[in-house]
């Protein structure tokens, strides 16, 4: 049985199998020794301590599970994350507050809010370049410290999202023509003001703060597989630079005993890890990474997320804005679901993947889905942008016709 909403796929989309992938052990070793077991503990200790922590939910697709003919498909709802709405809450503010870690101290940092360290704090500027979620992180990080922040977003980047930065404290600056000359702009104007840095993307040079955001990104996996108890055989995820899927991909090696299938998702616009898939070495895409997945409009692969998810991930593949609309719509208006989920443009590419790749017998076959699969999915935002919601479930952007 096909899911309703992907009754009109048209074409198949290709998949690009991984031939650097080496045994579970090997990979479990590389990761601990990139992203050590101490750097996760504090992680999980310190944002487990934030006010209105708790894990979030874990949904049991069973009426996508019926359709696909699997055992099951849970979706990890990230929307409830913080009141931020996104994963990102977990990595650019645990980022932010291991930088102010650096500079002032750790004990000074748990005592950041007496009249002495706020001041020392309230001196220091942190910044980033983003499309929305991750500069939100970042903003509310350092609101939530007292130190200032810069935020350079994309000629592209919405004005809604652009108002939520500035909700949080941040200076909002808008240059460049996409998120990657925004990231260098970024760079440059840090150095000029003496500003630090908080990127969830590494590049040679810069490697520290992105393995922190990593390891804010594990508290994901480490609250569905410990916490609530899932053992996927399957993982669809969604990439923009690669951080969310090799932190997600870092976790499940920590936590597990075993490698489940992880396959990567791609706007076609901003395909750089379909590109790198499939010529076994970082690929930057070029053109204007036109995708209303704008979460994932990136061209550039984290290095640190090649030497993890080089040697992990099963396959690689890539999807229309379509398709994720297509999937929105699904977890918002299927009648046989229990849920009315609303998902960001950039939160539904790994369930996209699922149901085009269960559609296609051949790729079924190839990644070995059956009846006895069950499938991990990343619900990476809820609603960052009312507007464009709205108007992408009501097909009057991304329609049928």
């Amino acid at each position: 049985m096909n899911c309703h909403y992907f009754k009109n796929q048209t074409s198949n989309r290709p998949l690009y199998f991984n031939s650097r992938r080496v045994p579970f052990n090997e990979a479990q070793a590389l990761i601990k020794k990139i992203l050590p077991d101490a750097g996760f503990t504090s992680a999980y200790e310190t944002i487990s301590k934030w006010p209105g922590y708790q894990p979030t939910s874990l949904i049991n697709l069973d009426n996508v599970a019926d359709a696909l003919g699997v055992k099951s498909v849970f979706y990890k709802n990230e929307a409830e994350r913080f009141g931020l709405k996104s994963f990102k809450a977990l990595g650019g503010a645990y980022a932010v507050h291991k930088c102010l870690e650096m500079l002032i101290g750790k004990n000074h940092v748990s005592d950041h809010k007496s009249p002495k360290i706020k001041k020392m704090i309230a001196g220091i500027t942190v910044t980033s370049a983003t499309d929305g979620n991750h500069g939100k992180s970042v903003a509310w990080g350092a609101k939530m410290f007292g130190c200032k922040c810069v935020i350079f977003i994309h000629e592209k980047v919405s004005k809604n999202r652009e108002n939520a930065l500035k909700k949080y404290g941040a200076q909002v600056v808008r240059a460049g023509k996409n998120y990657d000359e925004s990231v260098k702009i970024a760079q440059e104007k840090a150095k000029e003001n003496d500003w630090h840095v908080i990127s969830d993307t590494s590049y040679a040079g810069y490697s520290t703060i992105p393995k922190h955001v990593m390891n804010g990104y594990e508290v994901m996996i480490y609250e569905a597989v410990i916490k609530q108890s899932v053992r996927p055989t399957h993982v669809f995820l969604q990439t923009g630079v690669g951080s969310l899927a090799a932190g997600v991909t870092a976790s499940l090696f920590r936590n597990l005993d075993y490698s489940p299938r992880i396959i990567l998702v791609d706007p076609e616009n901003a395909d750089c890890w379909v590109q790198s898939i499939k010529h076994q070495e970082p690929v930057a895409c070029v053109g204007s990474l036109d995708t209303y997945m704008a979460g994932l409009a990136c061209g550039t692969v984290s290095v640190i997320a090649w030497e993890i998810l080089s040697k992990t991930i099963e396959a690689s593949m890539s999807i229309s804005d379509l398709d994720a609309a297509r999937a929105m719509r699904c977890l918002k208006f299927c009648k046989r679901s229990h849920y009315a989920i609303e998902a960001g443009e950039s939160a539904t590419a790994g369930l996209a993947g699922l149901i085009l790749t269960s559609n296609t017998s051949t790729l079924k076959q190839q990644l070995k889905i059956n009846k006895d699969s069950q499938i991990l999915i990343i619900g990476s935002e809820g609603v960052t942008d009312r507007d464009i919601y709205n108007k992408i479930v009501t097909n009057e952007l991304l329609s049928e016709t």
